[in-house]
């Protein structure tokens, strides 16, 4: 279950909206185009970072931060559960990027006079917002319209090259390793979901009314999916879990995994995470 909720928790992260800014401007808190030390609490929040080619100025990620590569040598500020208020401090960050599940940790870091960036992202126009807010904040908004710009872009083009015929898809964002049971899938209003809508995916689950909707295994069979996007960790180690269901994506060996993190997360990473979805339902 703890596994579970870092998995969907690691989905909600960064449309931002800037805390209350309690830094001193003579204390290294300023915005503009200072030189900043940055801490992420969230991998969407050092992907957006990164893309505004701000990654120099990072002095501290979550442990969950793997791209781009160079970061895996700053230090870790926690899990994204529990961030290490101490370590945090310790590395006299003047901006922290926080998501709205560490309302606490934000309002203590506030306390103790630094500003945080509260952000919340599930889906392409959340990505957008954060390029542009954080781009304002650390003197890269010219960089942040440009990234926009190009993401624009892809999605026009991915959306011209849709199929005519929409396959009906079931993406699996986590289950348990070696079968089936406690399957959590991309509902309405996900990331994957809105990525499949562009590419010509039909999500069996658009209805739910849910993002991550913890589904059984006889809704799998109601659904009767195409295509299965396995997405999941449990996915990379094995897909033989699949092989007894009677749908037509098993039937048709259309079962594919995904294990890039940009499929499983909102990041600036947008064209390849089309490219791969539009590859994987075809």
């Amino acid at each position: 279950m703890r596994r579970a909720l870092i998995v969907v928790a690691l989905l909600a992260m960064c449309a931002c909206e800037r805390s209350r800014p309690l830094a001193q401007q003579g204390s290294g808190g300023g915005s503009g185009s200072a030189v900043q030390r940055i801490v992420t609490l969230t991998p969407s929040a050092t992907e957006v970072v990164a893309a505004l080619g701000a990654a120099s100025e990072l002095v501290g990620v979550d442990e969950y931060s793997e791209y781009p590569p160079e970061v895996k040598q700053l230090p870790k500020v926690g899990s994204f559960l529990q961030p290490n208020q101490e370590v945090i401090l310790s590395l006299r960050p003047t901006l922290v990027i926080v998501d709205d599940i560490h309302g606490s940790v934000a309002g203590a870091l506030n306390d103790r006079g630094l500003e945080t960036i509260e952000c919340d992202m599930h889906a392409l126009p959340d990505v957008k917002a954060a390029l542009r807010r954080v781009g304002t904040r650390i003197g890269r908004s010219t960089k942040a319209e440009e990234i926009v710009t190009k993401i624009d872009a892809d999605l026009d083009a991915a959306a011209a090259a849709r199929p005519s015929k929409h396959p009906r898809v079931l993406a699996i964002i986590d289950r348990e390793a070696g079968g089936l049971g406690n399957l959590v899938a991309a509902g309405t209003g996900s990331w994957v979901d809105e990525l499949l809508a562009v590419v010509g995916g039909d999500n069996v689950l658009a209805a739910s009314g849910v993002r991550y909707p913890k589904i059984s295994l006889e809704e799998v069979l109601r659904a009767q999916p195409d295509v299965i996007l396995d997405i999941s960790f449990a996915g990379r180690s094995e897909l033989t879990a699949w092989d007894a269901v009677a749908v037509p994506a098993v039937k048709n060996k259309r079962v594919r995994l995904l294990k890039e993190p940009y499929i499983l997360g909102p990041s600036p990473r947008v064209k390849p995470a089309l490219d791969d979805i539009a590859q994987a339902i075809r």
